[in-house]
């Protein structure tokens, strides 16, 4: 059964007072996307160039106090697990480290420091060191989540994404029950099933987009990579596989290609002006294959030149994103990198 990637059109006119109030038509474009069911609004009259976000700002501030990630801090200053739970208290894989969080939301929530150094630019983390912290995630997922459904591997890069500290680092979570968006994309993928036969959600995805072209990007690994169809951010770029495909499936030689394609995104995130981001890896645990693997990464920027957030009571409160980009664009200006 075909997906239905639905637009609508919404017509505004007004006088404009920066043309001599000459009458103004604009489209607002609305796009509904099948896969997650996110609604989301491109403006692309308001399209500008962005600012880098300038990072020494709070690369100074973090060093008015000593940083428990870094060498010779992260022994003494870092949680460890209970000696039945772990007896050696972390996992450390490469120069990475897993501890759990001492702020935890989630049944089993850790930290992992992805690199002894305090600081990269997003350009930096190399597909080598991302692939050892996946690696490492999906080793602490096996020995701490046992039990556990879904899981998650989250990233928040610098203060105006939400991260609490400059060193580099993910957040793991994993429990019995779903969030609320691993809730729904469970629910369209099984309504999506009944439907059409048992059709994958993701795998037809997926090819819609390979065919549409537009938005396509290309397959890496066990993830096709593209852009989504109601972006949730200025830059949003998307990683799936289709059903039956978890982060504990994958091989080593599949993880670095996952690795490979997020630092592709980081490189052009960079080349973009894009200095603060977010990072989600949804993963269901459990042999049953229902819930795609599905990876995103999205910019978080503040727009010129008032330095205003790009989330504001629309994402908060209404649920619906505002994108200032078509993900088509995104997705053309992409693929030099990616092919690169």
């Amino acid at each position: 059964m075909p997906l239905k990637f639905i637009t609508e059109h919404r017509a505004v006119s007004f006088l404009d007072p920066f043309r001599e109030f000459a009458r103004t038509d604009l489209t607002i474009e609305v796009r509904h996307d099948p896969l997650t069911g996110d609604t989301a609004r491109v403006l692309s009259f308001r399209a500008r160039p962005l600012e880098l976000i300038d990072h020494q700002v709070f690369i100074d501030r973090s060093q008015e106090r000593p940083c428990p990630f870094c060498p010779g801090n992260l022994e003494r200053m870092t949680t460890r697990y209970l000696p039945e739970d772990l007896p050696e208290g972390r996992l450390t894989r490469g120069g990475a480290t897993l501890f759990p969080n001492a702020f935890p939301y989630e049944a089993m929530n850790a930290v992992l420091v992805l690199t002894p150094e305090h600081y990269l630019r997003p350009e930096e983390f190399t597909p080598e060191l991302l692939a050892n912290a996946l690696l490492l995630a999906a080793e602490g997922f096996r020995h701490l989540a046992k039990g556990l459904n879904y899981a998650s591997v989250n990233w928040n890069y610098m203060m105006p994404a939400g991260a609490g500290l400059v060193h580099p680092h993910f957040q793991l979570a994993a429990g019995q029950k779903p969030t609320r968006f691993q809730a729904e994309l469970l629910r369209r993928a099984r309504a999506h099933a009944r439907k059409a036969g048992g059709a994958d959600l993701a795998a037809d995805y997926l090819e819609a987009t390979r065919l549409g072209k537009a938005r396509w990007l290309g397959k890496l690994g066990p993830l096709g990579w593209c852009t989504p169809f109601a972006p949730r951010a200025i830059y949003d770029v998307l990683g799936l596989a289709p059903a039956g495909k978890g982060l504990l499936d994958l091989k080593p030689a599949q993880v670095e290609k996952v690795a490979q394609g997020i630092a592709r995104v980081l490189g052009f995130f960079a080349a973009e002006k894009v200095g603060a981001f977010n990072m989600a890896l949804f993963t269901g645990l459990q042999p049953d294959g229902e819930q795609p693997l599905l990876l995103r990464l999205v910019s978080r920027v503040d727009i010129p030149p008032m330095g205003i957030d790009e989330i504001n009571y629309f994402e908060k409160l209404h649920d619906e994103m505002i994108t200032f980009l078509p993900p088509e664009e995104s997705a053309q200006r992409l693929r030099a990198t990616w092919k690169a």
